[in-house]
């Protein structure tokens, strides 16, 4: 794979704040909420909503709202075809960098 594929590839996990979302989520035990996404990562709540929003959307993460202790709660959890897909970018980039690095 040339490393010029890498620029023009439209996988939403390229971008590396999405990409950060998505390894945190898939490295997590159990779903995350959304105050300890946005301090592990370190993003405002603007940026980091609008990129969890284009995960859902793209089906790559899950979000569950819920009460607890009268108090609203969202989490978040990696779903399988996220878990896929990261796994795929992952294995995409391996290649143009070993293909790279034998030259």
């Amino acid at each position: 794979m040339d490393p010029k594929q890498l620029v023009h590839s439209d996988s939403l996990l390229s971008d590396r704040v999405r990409l950060a979302i998505m390894a945190t989520l898939a490295s997590a035990p159990e779903p995350l909420d959304f105050t300890t996404v946005l301090e592990s990562l370190e993003l405002t709540k603007g940026n980091l909503a609008t990129h969890l929003r284009k995960l859902e959307d793209a089906g790559l993460l899950r979000m569950k709202k819920q009460f607890v202790d009268r108090k609203p709660r969202t989490t978040y959890e990696c779903t399988a075809e996220g878990r896929r897909q990261l796994s795929s970018y992952l294995e995409r980039i391996e290649r143009v960098l070993r293909g790279v690095l034998r030259q």
